[in-house]
């Protein structure tokens, strides 16, 4: 039986201007109701996955932000930080900022760039708190600002040619994923939401048939890896709706098939 419900947010639960649909909110509590434990995981910093467990209307959620650099019980403890080696960080940051692309750095709960313009004011507005401006940012890398992602907004051909450009040239101490089409995520090796959830499987012992994930893009590919209650969006890519046992259009959707459908339980 589905003990556990682990749901991405953009382009999943979260829309374009930050909403969550009111059935998806009323089919979670339903689920908690239930006593399904609920998880929110997404590439966003933790800040905002909190921001939208208070839209839900609750504060017992697991949550695994920055594609899983960390893991919090629903009880708020900490069960896994990773960043960047600073040395890798800043030789990370030499290589990207040359290029045609926004580079925003990220740490546990904040984001930064050396110079905001219209364009990082345009990225603003789908985050629940600013990024900061910081001049000297190339110079605090491992010193005063601690690296756990690298984010890059460009045209979706330079990303997905930097993307392999990266992984070549940093096999051993980096791992990618384009989790919007036009954002390249880079974070440190083997940080995937798919380890995540690994761990926090382990912290509430459960198996992978006794939990459910639901996405819509390449980095929710690791969790859908992990069980067979895999459920893609309708509108993700078709490469990610393969790695999927099931393609649903709403996160309410997922939740009532995992509710009342033999085919989703173990």
């Amino acid at each position: 039986m589905i003990k556990m419900i682990i749901s991405d947010l953009d382009g999943t639960l979260l829309s374009f201007d930050n909403k969550v649909h009111d059935n998806d909110i009323n089919a979670i509590h339903a689920a908690l109701q239930q006593g399904i434990d609920f998880c929110l995981a997404s590439g966003r910093k933790d800040l905002d996955i909190q921001a939208v467990a208070k839209i839900i209307g609750g504060n017992k959620f697991h949550r695994i932000s920055q594609n899983g650099a960390f893991v919090f019980s629903s009880d708020n403890h900490e069960l896994h930080r990773t960043s960047f080696e600073p040395a890798i960080a800043k030789k990370l940051y030499e290589r990207i900022i040359g290029e045609d692309v926004v580079t925003i750095l990220s740490t546990i709960d904040r984001e930064y760039v050396e110079v905001k313009d219209e364009v990082i004011r345009k990225i603003e507005e789908r985050l629940f708190s600013q990024i900061e401006e910081e001049r000297e940012l190339k110079a605090k890398i491992g010193k005063s600002i601690h690296t756990s992602k690298i984010i890059i907004n460009g045209a979706e051909n330079t990303i997905r040619q930097l993307q392999q450009e990266l992984i070549e040239t940093f096999p051993n101490e980096l791992d990618t994923f384009i989790s919007e089409s036009k954002i390249l995520d880079v974070m440190p090796k083997n940080i995937s939401k798919g380890n995540a959830i690994k761990i926090l499987m382990e912290n509430v012992g459960l198996s992978p048939n006794e939990i459910a994930c639901i996405g819509d893009s390449y980095n929710d590919i690791p969790m859908f890896q992990l069980t067979k209650n895999s459920f893609a969006m309708s509108t993700a890519h078709p490469d990610v709706k393969r790695e999927a046992n099931f393609i649903v259009e709403t996160v309410a959707e997922a939740i009532e098939q995992i509710l009342t459908s033999s085919k989703v339980r173990s």
